[in-house]
């Protein structure tokens, strides 16, 4: 476990990634939630996490594409 990181804090806890981590991968341009799980592996070991995070890659990719008003 990394220093300062409780396990709660992961959106994924069987690969220790965090929203930080997701967002990131968003902004240098993941564009389908299947490249971040090729690349990060999130949603693939036991799956607990995965319809969540589908939706959270979703909800952070309409954010970074939103163009301001």
């Amino acid at each position: 476990m990394i220093l300062g990181k409780k396990s709660n804090d992961y959106i994924c806890k069987c690969y220790k990634l965090d929203k930080s981590y997701m967002k990131d991968k968003i902004k240098d341009g993941a564009s389908s939630f299947k490249e971040l799980q090729k690349e990060s592996k999130i949603g693939t070991k036991c799956s607990s996490c995965k319809k969540k995070n589908k939706k959270r890659f979703q909800k952070y990719t309409d954010k970074v594409n939103e163009t301001p008003a």
